[in-house]
């Protein structure tokens, strides 16, 4: 485990440091602490960082994005409606082997949906009685959903303010911060949750 930001100390690797001597060699002086072979022999050996908190895989972040834009912003549920006789670009999307190509093209079935459907019969105006097949619910929670954007290593949700009037009941409330900045803690827990609710 590395514990140290310093990689020498008093002109030697120091242990627990980033070039900590049992990570291997690259001093044809000295051997390797794991295998004790020397700078020619020695392959390396792994070590890794324990993080005080979660964060962002720069490697992944923006697959991160794409699936955060997918799906709701409160309940984690996936905005395209997966039923929808008028709209089947997201029954589509799942017939598509390539995973990359599978994500892009549910993206494009979501990007224009700007608010959590909410728990309609997906079956409307059809006949049920003649028909043994239960009727599904979307089960969304009617809730706006932010632009999510990446600025550097954070990723950042961003509500559009809209004016509330007064004599509209109906109306969603506004989320208390118009902006806020996504910790990796909370990304991952929205996409546990619509892993769950996937398997569920």
């Amino acid at each position: 485990v590395i514990e140290h930001a310093e990689t020498r100390e008093k002109g030697k690797p120091k242990p627990g440091g980033l070039s900590d001597p049992r990570l291997g060699t690259i001093d044809r002086r000295t051997n390797c602490e794991t295998c004790m072979a020397g700078a020619a022999e020695c392959p390396g050996h792994f070590g890794h960082l324990e993080l005080a908190k979660p964060m962002f895989h720069i490697g992944f972040i923006k697959t991160v994005l794409s699936i955060m834009r997918c799906v709701c912003f409160n309940c984690s549920k996936i905005l395209a409606d997966e039923v929808d006789p008028m709209d089947n670009r997201f029954m589509e999307a799942l017939r598509i082997k390539n995973p990359k190509t599978r994500l892009r093209k549910i993206n494009e079935a979501c990007k224009s949906k700007k608010v959590c459907s909410v728990g309609e019969d997906d079956l409307k105006g059809q006949d049920q009685q003649h028909t043994n097949e239960p009727v599904k619910k979307r089960g969304g929670c009617g809730a706006r959903q932010p632009n999510i954007t990446i600025d550097g290593m954070k990723m950042v949700a961003e509500f559009k303010v809209t004016n509330k009037r007064n004599d509209d009941q109906d109306q969603l409330p506004e989320p208390v911060e118009p902006k806020q900045i996504l910790s990796a803690e909370r990304v991952f827990y929205t996409l546990l949750s619509l892993l769950l609710n996937s398997v569920c």
